[in-house]
């Protein structure tokens, strides 16, 4: 089997962040979270507040990654392959 690789173009993300491709993609954001055990639980409404950034700042923690509460390449590279190792075809 061979490596895929995929470049993907998202949005840096912070509290009190508004991207451009709306609160969709925050939305995503805090589902992934809360499936992977985050905390606190977020309700998925888009908004990325305090409770947001606090459960980012968990995870990036649990992942040894940059805690900083910024949803930025690195951390997005640690939900996407977590997500996607999750995934498997049924």
């Amino acid at each position: 089997m061979a490596d895929v690789q995929i470049t993907l173009g998202l949005p840096v993300l912070q509290k009190g962040a508004n991207p451009q491709s709306g609160p969709t993609v925050i939305k995503h954001l805090q589902l992934m979270l809360n499936e992977r055990g985050g905390f606190p639980v977020l309700v998925e409404d888009g908004n990325f507040g305090p409770s947001t950034e606090k459960s980012v700042r968990h995870y990036q923690q649990n992942e040894n990654l940059t805690v900083d509460g910024v949803v930025g390449s690195e951390t997005w590279t640690s939900l996407l392959s977590r997500w996607m190792l999750q995934s498997e075809p049924g």
